[in-house]
């Protein structure tokens, strides 16, 4: 969700120093966030966490971005002048 495993290995990856250090120990799992687009996160953290960042790594940051550039590489080619 936000600041969660996803978000927190691409950071851990791309620039580590953006990560507050306890992410580790950060988990939240919010429950039912049905009408977080309405509301917002904060009904739902206090911390602004939503996810488990704890499962996070360089690693797995790595590889989403190398995904993700493979996945959409014609996109981003045809944006390259």
């Amino acid at each position: 969700m936000h600041a969660g495993e996803l978000e927190t290995s691409i950071l851990l990856h791309a620039h580590p120093g953006l990560v507050k250090p306890g992410y580790e120990a950060s988990d939240h799992d919010s429950g039912d966030r049905r009408h977080m687009l309405t509301l917002g996160l904060e009904p739902y953290t206090d911390s602004g966490v939503v996810g488990r960042p704890s499962l996070a790594s360089p690693g797995k940051g790595r590889d989403l971005l190398a995904s993700l550039v493979e996945s959409f590489e014609e996109h981003l080619r045809l944006l390259d002048p």
